[in-house]
């Protein structure tokens, strides 16, 4: 039995014995008893109030943690996402840019490569003369082995001329110049020259005449330095005895 019900026991069974006392001293005796039974009754019932109060707020504290550690939880959770979200972005950025990087440097080492590709003789000509001698000797100094830098073969669709060029110009062993009244007559050629020119003087290579169907007082009249180097004539050779004249000097 409970200590609350215990007191109001004795409260009822005090009650009861003051109703049959039948002297003064007992009813007063009953009346004490009634009256610490009360007050324990009374204690006892306050304080069960005061622990049910108290597990109440407990309960309620707790229920309030409970939902602020959901909230929490939630908000954890979103952040976990978000870094991962970061984390994933910033990954496939950089996958992008090393993909990119790797292209850029492959596209640079193409370009080095090419930049860097060493031909024999580069040939200057006038695009008249192709047909007539040019392709025949490009032919017979390819049958030789010789590595030619000739825009028929060396350019290809999409090419800068004019980079491709000065590239065959930096890297050739010797510059062929094919002297005719075409060549004479083009800018383009004449820029080629100048290239070659500017190159000779720097020793970086040399300038191989031919010339084309034109005279001693053409070709000064054109340029008298080159007027005065030894050249080859296709009017006292052959396309087959001029390749083999210039391959012996690779």
């Amino acid at each position: 039995m409970s200590k609350e019900k215990q007191a109001q026991s004795k409260a009822h069974k005090a009650q009861q014995a003051i109703s049959s006392a039948k002297s003064l001293s007992t009813q007063k005796s009953k009346m004490s008893e009634l009256e610490r039974a009360t007050r324990d009754g009374a204690a006892i019932g306050k304080k069960r109030a005061d622990i049910a109060k108290k597990i109440a707020d407990k309960a309620k504290q707790l229920s309030s943690y409970q939902a602020k550690q959901f909230k929490a939880d939630e908000q954890a959770v979103k952040k976990v996402a978000q870094e991962q979200k970061r984390l994933s972005d910033e990954r496939t950025k950089h996958e992008a840019f090393i993909k990119q990087s790797l292209s850029s440097m492959r596209t640079t080492a193409s370009a080095t490569m090419e930049a860097e590709e060493e031909y024999d003789f580069f040939i200057s000509h006038a695009s008249e003369d192709k047909e007539a001698f040019v392709q025949d000797l490009v032919a017979a100094l390819r049958d030789l082995g010789a590595k030619i830098f000739y825009d028929a073969y060396t350019l290809k669709v999409g090419d800068s001329l004019r980079r491709k060029i000065d590239q065959g110009l930096a890297n050739s062993k010797f510059g062929i110049v094919v002297l005719s009244e075409h060549f004479f007559s083009k800018q383009w050629p004449a820029r080629e020259l100048d290239g070659l020119t500017a190159m000779e003087i720097g020793g970086q290579t040399r300038i191989l005449p031919i010339w084309h169907k034109v005279s001693y007082d053409e070709v000064r009249r054109f340029s008298p330095s080159l007027a005065d180097k030894v050249a080859l004539n296709t009017s006292l050779k052959s396309v087959e005895e001029i390749a083999k004249e210039l391959h012996s000097l690779i």
